[in-house]
């Protein structure tokens, strides 16, 4: 993918468990192109019916409000069958536009030290 200025992102997504969780790792952007693939991925992550999903920010440096939304379609697809989401190390322009958005009242989202001790 393209951005504005000509350079190329490539967003990648991992998925890993902690205990009973699944961890879903974003990197670089989450964006409305990235739609598609983020609907395979939240697929992925929710097939087995864990108890719960948190949403690893470490590695994002951009999130546009379309990123927002897929964050929506996560928490609606996981409370469906019963898993929470967790948010953990959101940072610069990511972490504020979670608080500005006002998501800490639908998700619990943790910063890098509190996530780290977990």
């Amino acid at each position: 993918m393209l951005d504005a200025a000509g350079e190329v992102w490539i967003v990648h997504y991992d998925i890993t468990t902690e205990d009973t969780a699944t961890v879903l790792h974003l990197s670089e952007r989450l964006v409305d192109s990235d739609r598609a693939a983020f609907e395979t991925v939240l697929t992925r992550a929710l097939s087995g019916k864990p108890r719960e999903v948190v949403v690893d920010f470490a590695g994002l440096q951009y999130m546009d409000s379309a990123g927002l939304g897929l964050l929506l379609t996560l928490r609606e697809r996981a409370q469906a069958q019963g898993t929470s989401v967790r948010l953990r190390n959101p940072e610069g322009a990511v972490r504020d536009m979670l608080q500005l958005s006002r998501f800490d009242t639908l998700f619990r989202i943790e910063a890098g030290a509190k996530a780290a001790s977990r």
